[in-house]
Order: structure tokens, then C-alpha cells, then sequence
């Protein structure tokens, strides 16, 4: 047998449809005709009670006997009181029946449990609403209605069971969202909030409670191998942090913070994002690879080749574009982090070693240009004794107080400092660098620069042209 509401198979037995829920009319339904012919029924058997005599007469009559006395009052009290006994049956018949009926009606038993749940009796709301959950075991407002009851009577715990079970079974059961998160909020359960929002498929449920979700980062870039620098940003959604690793690592709140693209130059990473929100929620760990193959720029050209000199050079590369080139003279690697190159550079005194790197245009180093200079000056003026000239001259024109470098009115002193040599006009001049050096040993440069002639001892005022070629001009 089918259910004539749904249409479903009906196991043998059963008074309710366990798919729907509905009642199966197994039993009479008592039309209201019925009851007035039973009652109808009554009122004659009461008037047998009223007056016997007159109902015996009359039925003798109607059956053309005469006969009276006792054995017709006799016969009259038994229909009286065999119809009194069929009336009374029939009520208590429709009484089991109607009960009966009501105890297997899923509609009726929801209909008095939410009659008793407006009216705040919540124990007997609970009675029918469990009755009819054992009508309808896969009814979901059943459920719902059952623990409604449990939080308003405070049993938080058992709505909670019954609101997880019945989302467990019906992910599409928005109604139970709500109060099942409040219960969460409550006890601070955000894990579980994030949890259930990640299955909920109802979006303006997952957007009202956005701010307790943790979804995984999205990379804008998908993983793979490329040939150029790759900006990577990291995409969350909701109020929180990402935190990642460049190396495989598992990130967690003490990685770091994302903050804006991460620039991705030569080299492999396995990059690793999580998202933490505002209730310290964490994310599933997004992971994705990228290989960058650069293609690396050949090294800088270098104007002056590693040897021994006896006069002074001009140590020059080229400049142009986007490139950047940088350089030491300690022997360390040159980075982004050393001296820029801008003009061109003269060569130090003695021996000295220059490394080059050139970045380009995307920011890839290029191989190190390394050179190796010795630079011996046939002259019999030493570098002591043109720093003494100098000193002295400038005490003579009252820049300085004596050979100290102290300055009238400070209590800073200037310093000199004489490393390389420059030519002019096939002239070769010393070349001298003044700094101002506070009472705390720092040091800066002045600005001023001198020269002084390795032949003639002439000293003079040292500048550079719009090429960063070294020019003199008179010391006064």
C-alpha cells in the first residue's frame, strides 16, 4: 500500500506515513450524520426512561395488541435499559476510537504541542512534540519544535544534540542554523561555528555569521613554473589575518604576516598561507608551488681591467635603462645594500679590490664583476705630507683652528682623508675628502673636496663635472 500524500511505500502495519509524516485513515472516521443519528438514539432511550407506560402503550398499539399490566412495563424498562447499555457503548466506542486516532495523528500531536508551547507549558508541548517524533521519526519540525522546548526550559545540552543530529541528516534545514550557532556563541564554541558554516549551503546564512568563518586563502597566482618575478598576493575573506611561509613550513600566528604581495624572484617556494579571524579561528592551510626560473643578466662592463697602474683611472660602467648597479671595495658581495654606482669611481691608492652587481629592470642580480687594482704613483710627495700642506693652509685661511681641525665655536673638529688620485690636463693631483666629526666619533661628509699636485705641491679646491670627471679651481 502506498501513502495517498506522497505517494511512498507504507511498511506493513504502520498508521503514518514515515516520509511525510502524515496520518493513514486505518480505523472509521465518525461523520457528523452519524452522531446525530446516535444521538437521536439517546433521546428515545431517554424518553423510554421518561415515561415507559406511554412507550409501551404506544408500540402496542402500533402492533394491534391490548394486552397491559406488568409484563409490558417489564418489556419496556428492558429495551430502556438494553438501549441505555448500546448508547453508553457507542459513546465509549467514539471515545477509544477518537483517542486512538489522536494518538497515532502526527498533525494532531504537533498541533497540541505547539498550542502548549505558546502558551509556555513546554513539559507538555515536550510530551506531544516526542509523540509525534515517534510517529514521524524523520520529521525534521519535530525536532526543531523539540528543542525549541529544551532552551527555553534552559537544557541547552539536549537542544544542542538535537539540533546537530538534525543538521547531520539535513544540511538544507536553514531553520535550525540560528539557534544552534546562538548555543555556540554562548559557550564561546567558534570552532564549531566555523565548522557548520562550512557546510551550510544557504549563503545569506554563511554571510550573517561571516565574521565567524575561516575560509582557506585563495593565491592570485595559480602554481607552476615561471620565467619572470611573480607579485603574489594572498586572498582572504572576513575580518583577520593571513600568515605564511616561503619554505614549506606550517605558518601559524607567530609566521609572518601578510601585509601586501610578496615578490616571488629566482628560486623555488612552497608557499603556505593560513587565515586566523577575529575569534582566533584558523583556516585549512592553503599550499601551492612556484618554481621562478629567471634568466640571470650578464655581468657589468667594466671600463678599467684588473692589473698594476702608475697613474691614476677612472673606474667606469655602464649605465642605462632600468638597470642598478652596485659595488664594494671590502671584498664582501655586493647587494642592494652597497654603494650605489652613479659616477665614475677613482682608482684607490695601492691595492684594492672592486666587486660589481647590476640588477635589472625585474629586479634579477646579475653574476659579480670582481676587479683588482694596483695603483703606484711615481712621486716623491707622500700622502702625509700633502695632508699636512693641506692643514696648513686652511689654518692660514681660518676654515680650521689647527692641525687637530677644530673649529672656532664648536665643539666638532673636521678630518681629512686622502685614498685615491685623479688626472687633469696630464696633471696628476692627490685627491682629499673633508668630514665634519662630532664629540660622539660620527662623521660626515662636509662637502668639501681638495687637490693637491704630487709635482708642484700646489693646493686647490677639487669639484666634479656634469660626467663625474674630477676638475681643480683655486684654493682662494
Amino acid at each position: 500500500m502506498d501513502c495517498p500524500f506522497c505517494g511512498e511505500p507504507l511498511k506493513e502495519g504502520n498508521v503514518f506515513c514515515e516520509t511525510c509524516g502524515k496520518e493513514i485513515q486505518m480505523v472509521p472516521v465518525f461523520e457528523p450524520e452519524i452522531e446525530d443519528h446516535m444521538q437521536k438514539s439517546l433521546d428515545n432511550v431517554k424518553e423510554l426512561f421518561d415515561d415507559p407506560q406511554e412507550a409501551g402503550d404506544k408500540d402496542d398499539k402500533e402492533n394491534g395488541k391490548e394486552d397491559a399490566g406488568s409484563n409490558k412495563k417489564f418489556k419496556n424498562y428492558y429495551f430502556a435499559a438494553f438501549g441505555v447499555g448500546i448508547a453508553l457503548f457507542l459513546v465509549c466506542l467514539i471515545f477509544i476510537i477518537r483517542s486512538i486516532s489522536e494518538y497515532h495523528s502526527y498533525d494532531y500531536q504537533m498541533q497540541a504541542a505547539d498550542k502548549a508551547y505558546t502558551n509556555e507549558n513546554y513539559e507538555e508541548a515536550v510530551k506531544h512534540v516526542l509523540r509525534a517524533a515517534q510517529i514521524a521519526p524523520n520529521s525534521s519540525d519535530a525536532k526543531m519544535l523539540l528543542a525549541a522546548c529544551y532552551i527555553d526550559m534552559g537544557e541547552e545540552t539536549e537542544a544542542q544534540e538535537i539540533l546537530e543530529e538534525l543538521l547531520a541528516n539535513d544540511v538544507t534545514y536553514v531553520n535550525a542554523y540560528k539557534p544552534l550557532i546562538a548555543l555556540y556563541e554562548e559557550k564561546k564554541a567558534y570552532d564549531k561555528i566555523n565548522e557548520l558554516l562550512k557546510k551550510c549551503s544557504d549563503m545569506s546564512i554563511v554571510e550573517q555569521f561571516q565574521d565567524y568563518t575561516a575560509a582557506e586563502p585563495q593565491f592570485s597566482e595559480e602554481e607552476g613554473t615561471y620565467d619572470s618575478i611573480l607579485s603574489l598576493k594572498i586572498l582572504a575573506a572576513g575580518n583577520g589575518e593571513v600568515y605564511y611561509t616561503l619554505d614549506g613550513t606550517m605558518p601559524d600566528a607567530s609566521s609572518e604576516k601578510y601585509l601586501g604581495p610578496i615578490q616571488l624572484d629566482g628560486g623555488t617556494y612552497q608557499v603556505q598561507a593560513i587565515f586566523i579571524n577575529g575569534y582566533g579561528v584558523s583556516s585549512e592551510v592553503a599550499s601551492a608551488m612556484y618554481v621562478i626560473e629567471l634568466a640571470t643578466p650578464d655581468e657589468p662592463e667594466i671600463s678599467v681591467e684588473s692589473g698594476t697602474y702608475y697613474t691614476p683611472q677612472m673606474i667606469e660602467t655602464f649605465l642605462g635603462g632600468d638597470f642598478e648597479i652596485y659595488y664594494t671595495t671590502d671584498g664582501t658581495e655586493p647587494s642592494r645594500n652597497s654603494n650605489p654606482y652613479l659616477v665614475p669611481i677613482p682608482m684607490p691608492l695601492g691595492h684594492s679590490v672592486f666587486k660589481f652587481v647590476m640588477y635589472n629592470d625585474e629586479g634579477v642580480a646579475s653574476h659579480i664583476a670582481t676587479r683588482e687594482y694596483d695603483l703606484q704613483l711615481n712621486t716623491t710627495l707622500s700622502t702625509e705630507v700633502a695632508l699636512v700642506l693641506l692643514k696648513q693652509a686652511l689654518i692660514q685661511n681660518g676654515s680650521i683652528m689647527d692641525m687637530q681641525g677644530h673649529v672656532m665655536g664648536m665643539t666638532s673638529y673636521k678630518e681629512y682623508e686622502l685614498k685615491s688620485a685623479f688626472t687633469e690636463n696630464d696633471q696628476i693631483f692627490y685627491l682629499i675628502t673633508e668630514y665634519m666629526t662630532e664629540m660622539d666619533q660620527t662623521r660626515s661628509k662636509t662637502g668639501n673636496q681638495y687637490a693637491v699636485n704630487i709635482e708642484t705641491n700646489e693646493i686647490y679646491r677639487a669639484s666634479t663635472n656634469y660626467a663625474g670627471y674630477y676638475v681643480v679651481e683655486s684654493f682662494n
